[in-house]
């Protein structure tokens, strides 16, 4: 950092910390975004300060937000993707639904050359990459997920109440996922099994753009548990919604989704017809795969599915 840039630094850094002893956050982030020319402060300043006043500001002062669409299997999400693009297009907003990995390495590399983000750095600066992602919007944004939520003991969690409106989760069938994962794993049991159910607690490598990423989905039950749980889908306005019945329930569903939207504060109108406009031209397909998985291997994976799959009723 130059000389002149630690002065500013230091100045700004004092300003900062009187609106934080004040509980001032939205004169906080007020004052922070006028640096943001200065990529080099702007970046020192948001990433030693922001995480704590998100953490700690207990009012609603980001008029747009995040709405999440997750799942563990990206392609599990691209009907509800393909139907919020469509009804987002029709209310004058034209936004494409991306993938939160894609959007975190847009805003970084806007602000500084980057090589990697590992596990860490995305739990660490969970809310600020958020944060980077929703300063621009002047509508809320949608985001794919395939990422589990996650709380730490620090109180850090995958995101905030004053960075995101709501959420959805997709949820498939058990076997149907496990049956997936091994038919593209050339029937390998073991690599499936170890796939499904994160045995090892592995993290895993994707590179984006020339940018290594390690991320961390964990297993399905532990996935799928995070997001689902009662405190989680309270606090952050969650809507479980069964893979099945967007094929089979598909009007009652995608309306029970806008309807998801506008009670969490949204600025959507539920449109009958605008959805059966969609229906009638993006009808689903949804075909169940063959269940190939023997008698022992269901043993196996219902020790982490079995109570999880009469808790939702999967096979009705």
């Amino acid at each position: 950092m130059s000389f002149l840039t630690n002065i500013k630094y230091q100045y700004n850094l004092k300003l900062l910390n009187d609106c934080i002893s004040s509980n001032n956050y939205e004169d906080f982030f007020i004052n922070i975004e006028k640096n943001s020319k200065n990529k080099q402060l702007y970046i020192k300043l948001l990433f030693n300060l922001g995480t704590d006043v998100i953490k700690q500001a207990d009012e609603d002062f980001f008029s747009s937000k995040l709405i999440w669409l997750n799942s563990f299997l990206d392609e599990d999400l691209e009907y509800l993707s393909k139907f919020i693009n469509f009804y987002q297009f029709n209310h004058n907003n034209n936004h494409k639904i991306s993938y939160y990995e894609e959007e975190v390495l847009g805003v970084l590399k806007d602000l500084q050359q980057i090589n990697e983000i590992n596990f860490n750095d995305f739990i660490n600066y969970s809310y600020l990459y958020q944060y980077l992602i929703l300063r621009n919007n002047k509508f809320d944004k949608f985001l794919k997920n395939s990422l589990p939520f996650f709380s730490t003991p620090n109180q850090l969690n995958f995101s905030h109440i004053n960075l995101t409106r709501c959420y959805f989760y997709i949820m498939d069938h058990p076997y149907q996922i496990y049956q997936k994962l091994k038919n593209e794993l050339s029937g390998d049991q073991n690599l499936a099994r170890n796939k499904f159910l994160n045995l090892d607690d592995q993290s895993f490598q994707k590179k984006i753009n020339d940018v290594d990423l390690e991320i961390s989905k964990k297993g399905w039950h532990t996935h799928m548990q995070s997001w689902t749980s009662s405190n989680i889908i309270n606090v952050h306005k969650g809507k479980v919604i069964l893979k099945k019945d967007l094929h089979s329930n598909t009007f009652e569903t995608l309306s029970s989704v806008i309807l998801h939207l506008i009670q969490s504060g949204s600025s959507f109108e539920l449109d009958y017809d605008l959805i059966n406009d969609f229906i009638k031209n993006n009808p689903t397909a949804y075909t169940p795969l063959e269940l190939e998985i023997s008698h022992k291997e269901k043993k196996f994976i219902d020790q982490y599915v079995g109570d999880l799959i009469s808790l939702y009723n999967f096979d009705n």
